[in-house]
C-alpha cells in the first residue's frame, strides 16, 4: 500500500469516527445548516429536521414519540437539546438566526451520508427555499396529521388552506397528491380550481 492509499484510508477512518461523536439529530442538524449555506430561524430548523426524520428511521428513534405545535411553532425537546449541545461545542452561531460556525462548517463536511440521506435532505433544503412560513405550515397542519400534536392552530392557514396548497403546487414543492390533501377538496374541484389559477398567474 502506498503513501496516498494509506492517507486515503487514515482519511476515512477519521471521517467514520468522527460521525460517531455526534446523535444523529445533531448531525442532521449540521447537515441541513451547512446544504442550506444560509442563516436558517431556529423554528424553520426544527421542522426541517423533523420532515428528515419521516424518512431515516435512526434519526426518528431519537426524537420526541409525538412533537408539539403551538401556532405556527414546532417543538421537540431532543432538537432544542441537540441545538444547546452544538452551539456550546462552537459548531452552531446565532440564537433565533442559525448559520454553521467555520468548525461547523469542516465537521458537517466530514460527514459520510448514504446517497439516500444526501436526497432527503437535499429534497428539504429545496423544500424551505423560496417558500414562505404559511405554506411549510400548510404542510404541517394537513399532511402530518396523527404524527404531530398541533395545538392552538392559526386560522388563518385553515383559512386559505386551497390557496397555500395552488401556491405549493405551482412552485413545484409539492405533488398534485399532496396539494389536494392540502386544499381539503375532492380531486375534481381542486382540478378546476387549479386551471383557472395556473390560467391568471
Amino acid at each position: 500500500m502506498d503513501g496516498n492509499n494509506i492517507n486515503e484510508v487514515l482519511n476515512l477512518v477519521n471521517k467514520v469516527l468522527g460521525d460517531q461523536d455526534y446523535t444523529n439529530v445533531e448531525k442532521a442538524i449540521l447537515t441541513l445548516l451547512y446544504l442550506y449555506n444560509d442563516q436558517i430561524n431556529v423554528y424553520k430548523l426544527h421542522k426541517m429536521v423533523f420532515l428528515a426524520s419521516l424518512n431515516i428511521k435512526e434519526l426518528r428513534d431519537e426524537m420526541e414519540p409525538e412533537p408539539r405545535m403551538y401556532k405556527d411553532i414546532f417543538y421537540d425537546s431532543t432538537i432544542t437539546e441537540a441545538l444547546e449541545s452544538l452551539k456550546l461545542e462552537g459548531l452552531i452561531e446565532g440564537d433565533t438566526l442559525l448559520q454553521l460556525s467555520s468548525k461547523g462548517k469542516e465537521v458537517a463536511s466530514r460527514f459520510l451520508l448514504s446517497d439516500q440521506e444526501k436526497e432527503i435532505y437535499k429534497q428539504i433544503v429545496d423544500l424551505f427555499k423560496d417558500t414562505t412560513d404559511d405554506e411549510i405550515l400548510a404542510i404541517f397542519y394537513f399532511t402530518l396529521d396523527g404524527m404531530i400534536k398541533i395545538i392552538s392552530p392559526l386560522y388563518r392557514i385553515i383559512k386559505n388552506r386551497k390557496e397555500l396548497a395552488i401556491s405549493l403546487y405551482t412552485k413545484g414543492k409539492v405533488s398534485f397528491n399532496t396539494a389536494l390533501e392540502i386544499s381539503g377538496m375532492d380531486n375534481r374541484n381542486f382540478a378546476s380550481l387549479l386551471k383557472k389559477k395556473i390560467i391568471y398567474l
